[in-house]
């Protein structure tokens, strides 16, 4: 996942899709594919929902943190960084204050 890609993903989904789009250098089919699921994604109210997997933050220190039964690979992969990272790139930031896009967990859908 890289701003770039993320960027026009997003852009594509909100239906204004980004001017470097058809960009040579543009990333090959981007990892960020994001697809709204039909008839529940929009809410009468005019919200999009839309999902993006990831799951950033901080990687978890050997032998603390981690799902279940402590620390696996997934918990202390660099990975989530990355993702975070990305996430609050103060580009991308720009863009979900213009598109009105408000990041949250899936459980506050």
């Amino acid at each position: 996942m890289s701003v770039a890609s993320l960027k026009t993903a997003l852009q594509n989904a909100v239906g204004t899709p980004s001017p470097s789009s058809s960009n040579e250098n543009a990333e090959p089919h981007s990892r960020c594919d994001l697809t709204a699921v039909p008839d529940s994604s929009q809410k009468g109210d005019g919200t999009l929902t839309v999902e993006l997997m990831v799951h950033p933050g901080y990687p978890s220190l050997p032998q603390e943190g981690g799902c279940g039964e402590g620390p696996d690979d997934f918990s202390q992969s660099l990975d989530r960084l990355h993702e975070l990272r990305t996430l609050t790139d103060p580009e991308l930031r720009r863009l979900y204050k213009e598109k009105n896009i408000q990041l949250c967990a899936f459980r506050d859908l």
